[in-house]
């Protein structure tokens, strides 16, 4: 073991920062006024009906099945 001949270095340690406060405030609703109230409306309807498609013209599709021994 050997003895230095140079003083120890001194580092300064910086002061901590506070943590700012945060608070949440539940709403507890609208506010009366600021949306008008909508009472009853308009009842809208598509203009084309759905219709059976003939089978030749439909795809059929399914799940694909993995490997067994597949883990996700």
């Amino acid at each position: 073991m050997k003895l230095a001949l140079t003083a120890l270095k001194v580092t300064e340690v910086a002061p901590l920062k506070f943590v700012p406060l945060m608070v949440t405030v539940v709403p507890t609703g609208p506010v009366v006024g600021a949306k008008p109230v909508i009472v009853g409306g308009l009842t809208t309807v598509n203009a084309l009906e759905l219709v059976a498609v003939p089978p030749g013209v439909v795809t059929l599709s399914g799940p694909d099945l993995a490997p067994a021994g597949t883990v996700a």
